[in-house]
């Protein structure tokens, strides 16, 4: 018996014990390990590669080219109320425009009165009980249809005035601003402002830097050529 196992335990030793199969790529020869690592970097560097593509890039500021000479850094400013009062141009302007509009004002501030006495009349008539149901529709209607007529005749000719005067406010500024140009040609300062008194955010100016009475000149004097 004891023969027997120890014949069995020497057959046991003397037998190879099976080997680990190692998995390998037909290709490269390399193992499933090996493998698995270089897909994992390859997949890496194509979310790189698209990651870098794709990906909206963020924007940068291109300043502008600046081909004009810098200014001399000085600040003047204009007076628009002088300009108001003095300008030629402001004058007939503005003053044939103000004097259209009082001339409609009283137009129709008499039509809306005519208008104010027919309708008083109709209401004493109504009540009266002078007027038959059919005198009070055919009243009421033309008064209707009047007053709508008054409303949009006003409504259209202070409307072709307001663009008239802002037409004329866009002359006005051309003008000014093409003198100040003119002017700053030889004075080269880098601000040109304009205050008036009523916003007077200029709460302290230098006399020496108002040059109205030049741009007042200029505007003028390019007005009567």
């Amino acid at each position: 018996m004891n023969d027997e196992l120890t014949v069995t335990n020497e057959v046991e030793t003397l037998q190879p014990k099976p080997e680990k199969k190692t998995i390998r790529c037909p290709v490269t020869g390399n193992t499933l390990f090996n493998m698995t690592v270089y897909l994992i970097l390859i997949l890496a560097l194509i979310a790189l590669y698209v990651l870098h593509f794709t990906a909206p890039k963020p924007e940068v500021f291109i300043p502008k080219v600046i081909v004009d000479e810098p200014g001399s850094g000085e600040i003047v400013f204009v007076n628009l109320d002088i300009i108001n009062e003095e300008y030629s141009l402001v004058t007939i302007l503005t003053g044939d425009i103000q004097a259209e509009m009082a001339k409609q004002e009283a137009i129709f501030a008499n039509k809306e009165k005519t208008f104010e006495r027919k309708y008083n009349q109709f209401q004493e008539n109504m009540n009266a009980g002078v007027l038959t149901q059919v005198q009070m529709e055919h009243a009421q209607q033309q008064l209707m249809q009047e007053y709508q007529q008054l409303e949009a005749d006003k409504e259209r000719i202070f409307n072709n005035l307001q663009a008239r005067q802002a037409a004329a406010l866009v002359q006005i500024y051309d003008s000014l601003q093409a003198a100040v140009k003119r002017i700053n040609l030889q004075r080269n300062a880098s601000f040109v402002v304009t205050y008036q008194h009523q916003s007077p955010f200029l709460l302290v100016t230098d006399p020496t830097k108002d040059i109205t009475d030049y741009v007042l000149f200029e505007l003028n004097r390019s007005f009567k050529k």
